[in-house]
């Protein structure tokens, strides 16, 4: 039986970017760094993902685990898997190890897929052919939407995965909706280009009455006061937020599977976002545009001013959705189903 040899994001690697792709990978896992805590809250993503899934194989195999950002090639044997997050430098595991010709019974990519703006996936199109399979963690917009893209080419390789949130560590907090007419919208999330907060400030523009709110970093978001920067997302945090605001927006442009969409959803805030954040043609989920700030304004009215059982209605179906469908489980059973058969075999 051979060795997974896991390479993933793990906390404490001393950052070595400040610019570029590379820069603002580097920030994220900075960032996602200090919202850790301790007494029993979760682990954000990707931190999420690295324990969660570590945790599954080490159940049923040997696996040795690597941060993203180490350097240099993996001493792979024949009977070995290579099941890795690459990393914008070409000197880091993955690239290198997949760069080398190093042979193993399966080179298996997993990281975030989306396409809207490929500069942000870019760095990894090289290591495409190279893999025998691609674990796309994204939502169903970006695998819909393959065919029109720069990543078309390998459609046949890619899998898609749904990112996952444990439901017993977001509990539903909220219970209660303020009267029509003063619900406030909330938005938890960084200033990045793919995060489309320009969308949120053009809606937001229009609704100078609106309640509304952000907790998150990077420059000031127009017309969107900030709550708070980086912050733990304790439990009492959000039970506090969950008394002011009622609805969670998000308006990505190209975001492959906010875990803070589903963290809403387990919340039990109704979800109004843009297909570009990964989640469409869902009835549980209000859906944005990228370009239509009328339609954005109308939608956002509706719920605005919908009856209060409405509001229910999708906090119950989303909370449904995040304890049956968006959990570790499938996320973890998904990835076994493609590498389970090389350890075995």
């Amino acid at each position: 039986m051979g060795t997974i040899h896991f390479v993933y994001v793990r906390p404490g690697a001393k950052p070595r970017f400040e610019s570029g792709i590379a820069g603002a990978l580097e920030r994220l896992a900075r960032a996602a760094k200090r919202k850790l805590v301790s007494n029993g809250e979760p682990l954000p993503a990707p931190y999420s993902i690295t324990v969660n899934l570590h945790r599954f194989l080490a159940e049923r195999c040997e696996v040795k685990l690597y941060d993203w950002r180490e350097k240099g090639i993996l001493e792979l044997k024949p009977e070995d898997i290579l099941l890795g997050h690459p990393h914008p430098d070409p000197e880091t595991l993955v690239q290198q190890t997949m760069r080398s010709g190093a042979r193993c019974r399966l080179k298996a990519l997993l990281f975030p897929l989306h396409h809207g703006l490929p500069e942000f996936n870019q760095y990894a199109v090289p290591l495409l052919d190279g893999a025998d399979v691609v674990l796309g963690i994204m939502g169903p917009y970006w695998y819909d939407t393959l065919e029109s893209s720069f990543l078309s080419r390998w459609k046949e390789k890619i899998v898609r995965l749904d990112l996952a949130v444990s439901a017993a560590e977001f509990p539903l907090l909220k219970r209660r909706f303020n009267p029509a007419g003063k619900r406030g919208f909330l938005y938890i999330g960084n200033n990045r280009p793919e995060k489309g907060t320009e969308v949120l400030s053009a809606i937001f523009e229009q609704m100078k009455a609106a309640p509304r709110g952000w907790v998150g970093g990077g420059p000031d978001i127009p017309h969107v006061p900030r709550i708070a920067g980086y912050q733990s997302l304790t439990r009492a945090f959000l039970a506090e937020l969950a008394e002011t605001y009622d609805i969670f927006l998000n308006t990505s442009v190209s975001d492959a599977n906010p875990a803070t969409i589903l963290e809403a959803m387990a919340w039990g805030f109704p979800v109004a976002c843009t297909p570009q954040s990964g989640y469409y043609n869902m009835p549980t989920i209000v859906p944005l545009s990228t370009t239509d700030m009328d339609a954005n304004v109308a939608a956002l009215e509706e719920l605005q001013n919908a009856p209060e059982e409405r509001l229910r209605e999708l906090s119950c179906a989303n909370r449904a959705l995040v304890e049956t469908q968006y959990t570790w489980e499938r996320f973890c059973g998904t990835v076994w189903e493609r590498v389970g058969p090389f350890v075995r075999g």
